[in-house]
Order: C-alpha cells, then sequence, then structure tokens
C-alpha cells in the first residue's frame, strides 16, 4: 500500500517491485482516481496495468471497508 503525494513516483517503485507477488495499492481522496487511471495508461507501466497488480482505493472506501469489518467482528457468530 502507498499513500503518497504523487502517484507517478508509487507507481514507478510499484513498478520495480512487480517481481514480488503482492497486490499493491495506492490510497488516495477519490477525487485523484483519474489522475491514477491517467498514469496507469503510460507504457511504462503496461505490467502492472495488464496484470492487475495496482489498485487504487479511496479514503472514503478504505474507511468503509474498516467499518463493516469492525461491525462484522461485533457478531457472536458468523454463518
Amino acid at each position: 500500500m502507498e499513500h503518497s503525494t504523487d502517484i507517478q513516483n508509487s507507481l514507478l517503485k510499484f513498478n520495480d517491485l512487480q517481481d514480488f507477488y503482492a497486490r499493491m495499492v495506492i490510497v488516495a481522496d477519490g477525487k485523484r482516481k483519474e489522475e491514477f487511471q491517467e498514469k496507469m495508461k503510460y507504457r511504462s507501466f503496461d505490467e502492472l496495468r495488464k496484470n492487475r497488480r495496482v489498485t487504487f482505493l479511496s479514503y472514503d472506501a478504505l474507511i468503509k471497508q474498516y467499518e463493516q469489518e469492525i461491525e462484522r467482528q461485533a457478531f457472536d457468530l458468523i454463518l
């Protein structure tokens, strides 16, 4: 996971790490998703894009996932 002010630099780091099988995530304000999508079109990131190695997650979506997990853990029994 990378939280940074510069999406392109984060993608370059991820590109260097592509031999490691790991899910890589850019976490940023939802307004920056379009910037992420545009940067992913760069030829430099063909392998990351082709293999779907990097995804974008907005802060709001991260908070929602966290809250859902907290709620799920509150149950005594999960079927």
